[in-house]
């Protein structure tokens, strides 16, 4: 019987990343990327921020620091790896749940991120209304994903071999402009769109 996204996800140790960037090369250089170019985009903010599909809050403690922001929650759909953030970030409110059922108020967070999740979920759109939902008027969503070109797929078959608890656990693949026009048939506007790591990761910032 096939595993559902829970058990999929919950074969990924909470250290994993942690451990991953201090023992492998290529691992490192791949976040410091992410990191990098996540930094670049994100704007102060003034209240409340979400990090949506956090793990174990590795990037959610840079989002902190880079933002700003006054309260930081955090989402996963794995317990163990919210207990992880819990104990990263003692002031950050984390929670177990369904990135398709945001279990928040309409209009609560001025910024909301989404990194390298929204592929991992049955019904990516779901997600990014949720995410409309939440954020305040005048707010914005970050959104990374894998752009599936060629590279990497080629990539992420060999890191499957590799590593075969990441089997199976990418459902969806957004080809061109797929995300971009989905936000914006929600309300969003595009306000930015930056493709890195040689063209293998795309990142979208939308505004409210």
């Amino acid at each position: 019987m096939a595993k559902t996204l829970l058990q999929l996800h919950e074969g990924v140790s909470p250290d994993h990343y942690d451990l991953a960037i201090k023992k492998n090369v290529f691992q490192k250089f791949w976040h410091w990327r992410r990191f990098n170019e996540l930094s670049k985009i994100t704007t102060p903010v003034n209240g409340k921020i979400v990090d949506i599909g956090c793990h174990s809050g590795l990037l959610t403690q840079k989002i902190v620091n880079w933002t700003g922001a006054d309260k930081i929650y955090g989402l996963d759909i794995s317990p163990k790896a919210i207990e992880k953030a819990k104990k990263r970030i003692k002031n950050g409110y984390f929670v177990v749940g369904d990135a398709q059922k945001l279990p928040f108020k309409n209009n609560f967070f001025e910024a909301a991120f989404c990194i390298e999740m929204i592929e991992h979920v049955d019904f990516p759109q779901k997600v990014l209304a949720q995410i409309y939902r939440v954020v305040k008027k005048n707010g914005y969503a970050v959104i990374l994903i894998p752009t599936d070109n060629l590279l990497f797929k080629v990539i992420w078959f060999i890191w499957n071999l590799r590593y075969p608890v990441w089997k199976h656990v990418h459902v969806q693949s957004f080809n061109g402009t797929l995300l971009e026009d989905m936000a914006e048939g929600l309300g969003f506007k595009v306000s930015l769109v930056k493709t890195f790591s040689l063209g293998m990761l795309k990142l979208v910032k939308l505004k409210k």
